[in-house]
């Protein structure tokens, strides 16, 4: 994702316009964006900050043209890339070294003039021997702690020029979402992809129905009043994903800009063409719900025969999206619900949502440090470390 420095926008009558490529106005940047490509491919070898250099001067010529978005697009071709570059700890100790090995030869000079003079070729020879290193090797690593002089050392990058513009829209519109406090989406298809994400990201969130759909709301942080920022950025973790589903809407609250009194809006719609950098829905919201899924299977365990992501559950409009349906061949179903170790907030939101549930046959999988709380809640709890049975049920 991109930072702030990164980040682009315009607001114009209270509504937040994140920076964006479109083919009428940037049909030209297809070609950019494929020079951009082929100095990263050409690149390995090459420092980071003389890409970004290269880079800065495709666009030199370019009208209308932010410094923000050229460092957007670094960034994005960076978060594609592989560098190397030792860890500070490490550049720091070796630069010691070699700073007490040269010690005692200077004054180092290109030239020696005097006999107290040390040529610096004979001193670099010297220290390398001493180490038991190329000099090469040595000063490639000196300053390896200094992001600028990292080295690209391949670039599995983007898949074409068009890929590359899709990323950088779809990372402004998450850019504005990260001073976010609140986020709405009503969803009339793929809203169980739009849970999913939302469980990736670790978004506390509320359901209800509307109309022949659902709104989805995010509020975290209006109601936690701290970590912003952070809850900003897992919100605008589900974009790739909702960029993805049909006929959506988003509406979000944007944290008001320094000096100002009111707090601006985002409004965007999937008929507003954005596009994702995903390739497929994600298929599952975490890894412990995927590995029981396959541990499972397809057969029946013991009479029960195991769902993913079964019809919603209404209390009134309030609605409820369950893990898993658990059915037994005489018919008996139980909702099963994986409750895992995530923030305190989410937690207390989890028990308040399951105890409006209370009436429907709910089993819950609980992290041990937070199983004796939901046992509170009168349903029954299988806790667990790491992993739970593979037939809860038994």
């Amino acid at each position: 994702m991109l930072t702030r420095a990164e980040a682009l926008s315009d607001v114009r009558d209270g509504k937040v316009l994140p920076d964006k490529l479109t083919t009428a106005t940037h049909k030209h940047y297809l070609g950019i964006a494929n020079d951009m490509l082929r100095i990263y491919r050409e690149g390995v070898g090459v420092t980071r900050g003389e890409l970004h250099e290269s880079i800065e001067v495709l666009f030199r010529g370019e009208r209308d043209c932010p410094a923000r978005r050229i460092k957007a697009f670094c960034r994005l071709l960076d978060d594609r890339s592989e560098y190397d570059g030792a860890e500070g700890d490490a550049a720091a100790k070796l630069r010691m070294q070699v700073f007490r090995l040269a010690a005692p030869k200077f004054p180092i000079v290109k030239t020696p003039e005097t006999m107290f003079e040390h040529r610096e070729k004979d001193v670099k020879t010297e220290i390398a021997t001493e180490m038991g290193r190329s000099w090469e090797q040595i000063e490639r690593d000196l300053y390896g702690d200094v992001t600028e002089l990292h080295r690209l050392e391949s670039f599995p990058g983007y898949d074409s020029a068009e890929a590359l513009l899709t990323r950088y829209n779809e990372a402004q519109l998450q850019a504005v979402l990260y001073n976010a406090t609140e986020m709405r989406i009503t969803a009339r298809h793929d809203y169980k992809a739009i849970i999913r994400a939302a469980k990736l990201s670790h978004l506390m969130h509320a359901a209800t129905r509307k109309g022949d759909g659902f709104e989805f709301l995010f509020d975290g942080p209006a109601s936690l009043h701290r970590e912003t920022q952070r809850y900003g950025v897992w919100i605008a973790g589900v974009i790739p994903t909702l960029l993805l589903c049909r006929d959506w809407e988003l509406r979000a609250t944007i944290r008001r800009f320094k000096g100002s009194k009111w707090q601006p809006s985002l409004s965007v719609t999937s008929n507003d063409r954005y596009k994702s950098s995903l390739k497929a829905l994600p298929e599952f919201d975490s890894e412990l719900e995927r590995v029981f899924t396959e541990k499972w299977g397809v057969e029946p365990r013991e009479g029960w025969t195991l769902r993913r992501e079964s019809e919603p559950r209404f209390v009134e409009e309030k609605a409820f999206f369950p893990d898993f349906t658990l059915t037994h061949e005489t018919g008996t179903k139980v909702l099963f619900e994986i409750v895992g170790h995530w923030t305190p907030e989410y937690l207390a939101q989890k028990r308040k949502m399951l105890e409006m549930f209370r009436a429907e046959p709910l089993l819950l999988a609980v992290k041990e440090n937070s199983a004796e709380s939901y046992g509170e809640l009168g349903m029954p709890v299988v806790p667990f470390k790491t992993r739970f049975s593979s037939n809860p049920c038994v």
